[in-house]
């Protein structure tokens, strides 16, 4: 009996790697025109930032070959913030983190007096972006006050607006 079930059970495992050896299994379609991809971090698993100039990944997401409407936002908590200049800055950036090109890029600076706790929020600019088959589109931020304890949450939306054209 047991030979008879590895018989039944064993045809359909050797068509399926067969297939997949020959590439006769239906692929992952690319985007279609108005699909959407979205990533998001959330308040509890925010990530912290280094007291530093250089723009640090808050999340990403891969794109296939097209042109996108891409936009976000970043939320930034700084806790037990000292007196002075908070800076803060986001940026949505195309291949690697930066907050280059500067015109979609957002940098805010407040004066605090030890406010303790603080959240801003900062939408960012959407851009229109045309990109090669497996971009990578990644929301930045980053934060250049004194204040080592600063974090960042939020998120990353983009819709296809048309086919990749060559």
């Amino acid at each position: 009996m047991n030979s008879l079930i590895k018989l039944k059970t064993t045809p359909p495992l050797l068509i399926t790697l067969a297939l997949l050896c020959f590439g006769l299994l239906p692929r992952a379609q690319a985007a279609q025109i108005g699909d959407s991809v979205f990533m998001s971090v959330s308040v509890e698993d925010r990530v912290e930032l280094a007291v530093s100039t250089d723009p640090q990944e808050v999340t990403h997401i891969v794109l296939d070959s097209g042109v996108w409407l891409i936009s976000g936002q970043i939320n930034f908590l700084s806790l037990s913030t000292p007196a002075g200049t908070m800076f803060t800055a986001g940026n949505i950036s195309v291949d690697e983190p930066s907050f280059e090109p500067a015109p979609t890029a957002s940098v805010t600076a407040e004066q605090v007096a030890r406010l303790g706790n603080i959240i801003r929020n900062t939408s960012l600019v959407p851009r229109l972006v045309e990109v090669g088959d497996g971009t990578s589109v990644f929301l930045v931020a980053g934060s250049f006050n004194p204040n080592p304890n600063v974090t960042a949450w939020g998120f990353i939306t983009a819709v296809k607006i048309r086919n990749h054209v060559d």
